[in-house]
Parts: C-alpha cells; sequence; structure tokens
C-alpha cells in the first residue's frame, strides 16, 4: 500500500491529520492516503492453483506408471490436463495484473476515489459526510494465507440504487478503517456547528 504521507510524520500522525482536514496543510491536493488493490488478496488463490496442478499432473503420471491407461488415452488426459492447468493460470494471473495495475484509492479531506478500469476507466467518488456505517471483512484465509489484508463495506445514504461502496484488498485495513470514520466523524462537527451558528 503506497501511502501518501506529509514529511516527517508518522502513520499514526497522518491518520490525526486526515481526522482534521487544515486547508494551510502543506499537502496542495489534500490527499490524505493513496493505494492499490494489493496482490496479497490473491495467495490463497495462488496456493489452490497450486495444488490443484500438482494433483492434476500427479494423478496423471502416477496412473500411467500404475497401467491404470493405456499410452493413446494417457496422450490425450495430459493434454486435456496441461490446457486446463494453463487456462488457471491465465486466469489468474490476468486477473492478478488487472486488479494490482489499475484498482486504485485515493482518500481526501472530504471525499474517496476509487479508480478501476484499463481500456474503460471508471471512478466512483464517495462523499464521507454522507457515510453511515463502516464494515471490515476479513476471512480465515485473508489471516492466514493474504497476510491479513482485508474489504471495507460502506455504506452512505446517498439517493444512488446500491447505497454501499465495497473496496477489496486493503491492505493494513484497520488503519483505513479508522481514518475513513475520523474524517466522517470531523465533517459532521463541522456541519453540525455550521448548522448551529445559523440558528
Amino acid at each position: 500500500m503506497n501511502q501518501t504521507n506529509l514529511p516527517n510524520e508518522s502513520p499514526a500522525a497522518n491518520a490525526a491529520n486526515a481526522a482534521n482536514p487544515n486547508p494551510n496543510n502543506s499537502n496542495p491536493n489534500n490527499i490524505k492516503i493513496e493505494w492499490n488493490y494489493s496482490g496479497k488478496a490473491m495467495r490463497a488463490q495462488f496456493i489452490l492453483y497450486s495444488l490443484l496442478s500438482l494433483v492434476v499432473i500427479g494423478g496423471i503420471i502416477g496412473a500411467m506408471f500404475l497401467g491404470w491407461i493405456k499410452d493413446e488415452i494417457f496422450m490425450y488426459s495430459f493434454i486435456g490436463a496441461a490446457v486446463f492447468i494453463t487456462l488457471i493460470w491465465v486466469q489468474y494471473f490476468i486477473t492478478y495484473f488487472y486488479r494490482v495495475l489499475t484498482i486504485k484509492y485515493r482518500l481526501e479531506d472530504n471525499r474517496l476515489h476509487c479508480y478501476k478500469g484499463l481500456f474503460v476507466q471508471q471512478r466512483d467518488t464517495l462523499e464521507l459526510m454522507y457515510v453511515n456505517d463502516l464494515q471490515l471483512v476479513r476471512t480465515l484465509f485473508d489471516i492466514i494465507f493474504n497476510g491479513g489484508v482485508g474489504k471495507l463495506i460502506i455504506f452512505s445514504a446517498t439517493d444512488k440504487t446500491d447505497n454501499k461502496l465495497v473496496i477489496t484488498g486493503v491492505e493494513n485495513p484497520h488503519y483505513i478503517l479508522d481514518t475513513i470514520d475520523k474524517i466522517r466523524s470531523k465533517l459532521r462537527e463541522q456541519r453540525a456547528f455550521i448548522s448551529g451558528g445559523d440558528n
């Protein structure tokens, strides 16, 4: 995860800055954090495909030595297995590089931007003031195999049909979730203060 921190500041200090937007901040674009989809999220799938490949190849070779299949049947079985294994690995690497290279996120003072797409690029923007709830989802595979990478689900009070934003492949998800929550709370406090001052 690539983080855009202010000079000489730790991630904890950067989180505090994210919760206290300052127009005079040395960061001209008001960017708090930037990160990409983490490839660690696909480690479990890599392990699964590796085991599946070994089982298929080992099964065919073992059947040949045990005389369970004739040479001609073995040839077709081997070709079929090779095609199958090639296809699943091609699918894996295409998906891996597509996600790692094209899915990006940028957290600002009051908005969260989500970028994705290669030939057709798409940007989704979420106003943090309207966020109702935040959820962090991590499976056992995420914790054991994927380096603790998680998924964030952000629910918002908007007029859109789908009022939730799902962010996958998030490295250090607790830090991202806490930072978004602090920014949301600060924005709501500012809005309440302004509304109270108008009355």
